[in-house]
């Protein structure tokens, strides 16, 4: 019995091993920026609080020569000095420009969906680049951004993952498994060479889609009450015909997304119950990963003690080597730290935690609360 569940760790661990190592070689960084391109570009900032973010974010914009015909931060009702800030630059440089979000009418509207959607109303050109505040693009990365949709007229979204800065020891654990999650378990075949809707993923850190597609679906609007647009907007453009895609923006943007533990647990719990903290799917992540990740080397630590000849541990001692290889293949590439490596099963135990309590607090109507509003 111990002999076949240690052959199924091993089978939950080569899927993510082996589909990871297909997706290394379709995720890749975009390409050097080609001088002369035309920037019609619109970049799109939804701001709120974020005094102590926002400036070396408006700096970095203002280092990309040619940086887009306008940059336009959407204040969303800001109580510190965020608005006064990108006054400042606005005054230094005319591609800057500040607008307020209007929430008199912002019933049904979470997140920052009312402030992304306001802002691309008031863009002026036909590429929508959506930042998050707490994004610090590379001094060419509109560039190259403008050069991938330049040479591919077909793609209407574009998506990935900036570099991850981390500090704390929790940011180690539980920030490096969203790449882990992503090319573990996410086919890249399906999202570069079909338009399948299950196959729409999204970084809502980043985003730069074509203005006609984005309205045709209507934007964030057509899915205002929910949170996740990192899913749900790919996967509407899809749904109508269109062609989205994700590339590695390791090189191309660097965030941290979370200070301090309480905020990362409550960013990660707020839109959890949209992926993987549902009812039907968090039982089946959980044998998943509990099975691949996590219980190969409890198996190993025992099956050393009580049966060292025995298959079981041959097949338990793999299945470990195979996640903590994947993991610190990862590290190498998108620049994560070791630590999380090392403890890469406690780690996804942790994650799973997270997605438990998530999902339970849901159900018993509670709230999460993040950047002063309740979700």
């Amino acid at each position: 019995m111990i002999a076949v569940l240690a052959l199924i760790c091993l089978a939950m661990a080569l899927i993510p091993f082996g589909l990871a190592l297909i997706n290394l070689v379709l995720y890749r960084p975009l390409p050097q920026a080609q001088s002369g391109l035309p920037m019609t570009m619109s970049v799109l900032i939804p701001a709120r609080n974020e005094e102590a973010r926002i400036t070396p974010v408006l700096e970095a914009m203002l280092r990309n020569d040619g940086a887009g015909p306008e940059i336009i931060i959407g204040d969303d009702g800001s109580t510190d000095a965020t608005a006064d800030i990108v006054k400042q630059f606005a005054r230094r440089d005319k591609r800057i420009r500040l607008i307020a979000i209007d929430r008199n009418d912002d019933e049904g509207w979470a997140g920052k969906n009312l402030a992304c959607y306001q802002l691309a109303k008031a863009a002026r050109h036909d590429l929508l680049v959506f930042v998050d505040a707490d994004v610090i693009l590379a001094d060419d990365g509109l560039e190259r951004l403008a050069g991938y949709f330049a040479a591919r007229p077909e793609t209407a979204l574009l998506s990935g993952f900036p570099r991850q800065i981390m500090g704390t020891f929790w940011e180690a654990m539980l920030i490096p498994l969203i790449h882990f999650l992503l090319l573990g378990f996410l086919p890249f075949i399906g999202v570069r060479f079909t338009r399948h809707p299950m196959f729409g993923t999204a970084c809502g850190q980043l985003v730069a889609v074509r203005r006609e597609a984005y309205f045709a679906v209507d934007g964030h609007r057509a899915f205002k009450s929910l949170l996740h647009d990192g899913l749900h907007l790919p996967r509407n453009l899809r749904v109508a015909g269109y062609k989205t895609d994700l590339a590695d923006f390791t090189d191309l943007a660097a965030t941290r997304m979370y200070e301090n533990t309480p905020d990362l647990r409550a960013g990660l719990k707020k839109n959890a119950h949209e992926a993987m903290a549902t009812p039907v799917g968090l039982p089946v992540w959980s044998a998943i990963l509990v099975l691949g990740q996590v219980l190969p080397i409890i198996l190993v630590l025992v099956l050393w003690l009580v049966d060292p000849a025995g298959g079981a541990l041959t097949y338990a001692l793999i299945a470990t080597v195979l996640g903590f290889a994947l993991r610190g293949l990862m590290a190498l590439v998108f620049r994560q730290p070791a630590l999380g490596v090392l403890l890469h099963p406690f780690g996804v135990a942790a994650l799973l935690q997270l997605q438990w309590s998530a999902l339970l607090n849901r159900r018993r109507g509670g709230k999460v609360i993040w950047k002063g509003r309740q979700y």
